[in-house]
């Protein structure tokens, strides 16, 4: 239960891109992959073509590439690395929390 969702801002831990904070764009969970905004960019060489708009999109591209989610780690609300837990709330629901503070994220 207590893991990195699409959305979270994480902090590249190891790394040529060690030390970039960014938000996760997309996860794959088959793979243990996550795209990290700004972190493992790559350039794309894409041949010309048309999109839905008629723009014509080609050329020399950068996009960020899946790092492996042992790779990051999550940055609580203080700016700073966290691990994280898990806990029941009032109601009953699984609660993600920081290891670091204690509460919830």
């Amino acid at each position: 239960m207590a893991s990195i969702r699409k959305g979270d801002t994480v902090e590249v831990i190891a790394g040529k891109d060690k030390g970039v904070t960014g938000k996760v764009l997309d996860i794959s969970k088959r793979d243990s992959r996550v795209v990290v905004e700004g972190a493992n960019r790559v350039k794309r060489h894409t041949k010309e073509d048309t999109t839905e708009r008629g723009v014509k999109v080609g050329g020399i591209i950068t996009i960020e590439s899946p790092i492996h989610i042992s790779n990051v780690m999550l940055v609580g609300d203080d700016g700073k690395r966290t691990r994280l837990g898990a806990r029941k709330n009032d109601e009953g629901k699984n609660v993600r929390i920081s290891r670091r503070t204690g509460k919830d994220v």
